[in-house]
């Protein structure tokens, strides 16, 4: 009776926890693309379609010319637009993120924290999976291999989380006022391309332009990601404690906010 009784420990409720997620994870995956086991894999060929297209796009429009460290412009563009990819779906789809997982919140283990966090791991993990596969066709067919590979996977992790705090902020927004927040969301998310550094790097820009766009997190992220796909060819500008701060910010507010917009989610 004791031990039937008795509260479970730290290793058995993080267990449940990850047992909880594992489960989340294939209802979302069943949710987006049915149960054909062929449907899973546009996962990863919707970031995968996207980032060719604007990688083979910049191509076209800057022809020949080189890009300053004469990087390669393919790679560049293509794993910059498939990170921003990233940040972009979690925060798009965050104001309806537990709409097809409402009736799961009446089971004691279900949260909505727990919804969100397995909709921001399996975006997190589809894209590095396809960064990852991108890194070894682009070395394979065009010599062009990353220097630091494990220091891009940081990256996209450090993305995901910003994302991922970022989103619960709308997400809380939407029970205030879903129709603001359905407006609003999409071009913060399109306003969001010029500060994030998909389609330049800050040395390439002028002093006084640098200390401004430096206040933007992404772009931090995004050149630590590109210094482990291009290493010490070019200079480099990010603060990782910055980064850090950014993202106990927007989660720790995120959390804050859903807490306080439970009730107006419960009618």
């Amino acid at each position: 009776m004791d031990l039937a009784g008795r509260d479970p420990g730290l290793l058995e409720s993080f267990r449940a926890r990850m047992r909880v997620l594992q489960a989340l994870m294939i209802r979302e995956l069943h949710t987006r693309f049915g149960r054909e086991n062929l449907g899973y894999v546009w996962l990863f060929m919707e970031p995968a379609m996207l980032g060719v297209g604007v990688g083979l796009w910049q191509l076209a429009v800057r022809g020949s010319a080189a890009m300053p460290g004469d990087l390669n412009k393919f790679s560049f563009f293509l794993i910059g637009y498939i990170l921003f990819y990233l940040f972009r779906t979690l925060v798009g789809r965050s104001p309806h993120g537990i709409a097809a997982n409402y009736q799961l919140l009446y089971h004691s283990r279900v949260t909505i924290e727990a919804v969100m966090w397995a909709r921001s791991l399996l975006d997190g993990a589809a894209v590095a999976i396809c960064i990852g596969i991108f890194l070894i066709i682009i070395g394979v067919a065009l010599g062009d291999w990353p220097t630091d590979p494990l220091q891009m996977m940081v990256g996209v992790a450090l993305m995901t989380l910003l994302a991922h705090g970022t989103g619960l902020l709308f997400l809380a927004a939407t029970s205030l006022n879903s129709q603001i927040v359905d407006r609003v969301v999409h071009p913060f998310t399109y306003l969001s391309i010029p500060f994030s550094g998909m389609f330049y790097m800050v040395w390439w820009l002028p002093g006084p332009m640098q200390e401004v766009l430096l206040w933007s997190p992404l772009i931090h992220i995004m050149e630590f990601t590109r210094e482990g796909q291009f290493g010490p060819r070019v200079p480099y500008t990010y603060d990782l404690t910055y980064v850090a701060f950014w993202i106990v910010i927007v989660n720790f507010l995120g959390l804050c906010a859903l807490k306080a917009a439970k009730p107006h989610m419960e009618h």
